[in-house]
């Protein structure tokens, strides 16, 4: 199992040797903001190259996500929803990231009868146009789970498009407080598909984004489901708290693996 954790740059800055010591996957987040994407890209790239120039670890990247919409009916949206996820993947180009993770767009809110099948087909149209360019840089696309009730929709959608390239990310805090759902079923449904898993707590009602143990998910079920299934992929402890957090997730992990 790979140990990572989520940086943005002031994080990052606040202590630079104990996340290159500490992590073997260090996951940047800076170009989830769509500023960063149009204004601010190439000095982000230029400060993390001077921070991580002898980091051995692996690097990812968490792609931009806010007003996008792979699933839209409206083909403007979908192509302005292209051209983020291609700005995002040039600068995983650049920093020699080896995966993207990007949000499901799964509604509950304005549901409607055959929503899920449209879902899926929107999802599996985007992704058969959008996946070569990632095949071609090496780069896996992770599918992130958010307000997804069921691994279902993901899993379909991958399975379709077919490709070494797409993959699920597990979000812990996200099946429990926004899919209203129990990890462990998250974990024994994706089985050996499952390369990549966000990892945070909460008290089941928001997305609070705590360190392990400060909410009420089982972790220990899940670490034992996760010991059981041989996990191997990457785990990101990806919550919003500073460094104290950090080496709280780290003592509470020792407690389970």
């Amino acid at each position: 199992m790979i140990i990572g954790a989520n940086v943005y740059l002031e994080k990052l800055k606040q202590n630079p040797q104990f996340y290159k010591n500490t992590y073997t996957c260090l996951e940047i987040q800076d170009f989830i903001l769509p500023t960063n994407l149009d204004e601010n890209h190439e000095n982000i790239i230029k400060q993390y190259k001077a921070i991580l120039h002898d980091y051995k670890g692996i690097i990812t990247l968490h792609g931009p996500y806010i007003d996008l919409k792979p699933s839209s009916f409206d083909s403007m949206i979908q192509q302005s929803t292209k051209r983020r996820f291609l700005q995002a993947l040039n600068i995983a180009i650049k920093l020699g990231a080896k995966f993207m993770v990007v949000h499901s767009d799964y509604t509950t809110t304005g549901y409607y009868k055959g929503y899920n099948c449209f879902f899926e087909k929107q999802w599996i149209c985007f992704w058969n146009d959008m996946i070569r360019s990632f095949e071609e840089a090496g780069i896996t696309v992770v599918i992130e789970n958010v307000h997804d009730p069921n691994p279902s929709q993901i899993q379909n959608i991958i399975s379709k498009v077919n490709s070494k390239f797409l993959s699920p990310c597990l979000d812990t805090g996200h099946a429990h407080a926004l899919g209203k759902s129990d990890v462990v079923n998250w974990l024994n449904s994706y089985n050996d598909k499952l390369k990549y898993l966000h990892i945070h707590d909460n008290n089941g009602l928001a997305d609070q984004h705590l360190a392990l143990s400060k909410g009420n998910i089982n972790f220990a079920n899940f670490f034992t489901t996760l010991k059981q299934l041989k996990f191997d992929g990457i785990l990101i402890f990806e919550d919003l708290e500073g460094l104290e957090s950090a080496k709280e997730n780290l003592a509470q992990l020792k407690n389970y693996i």
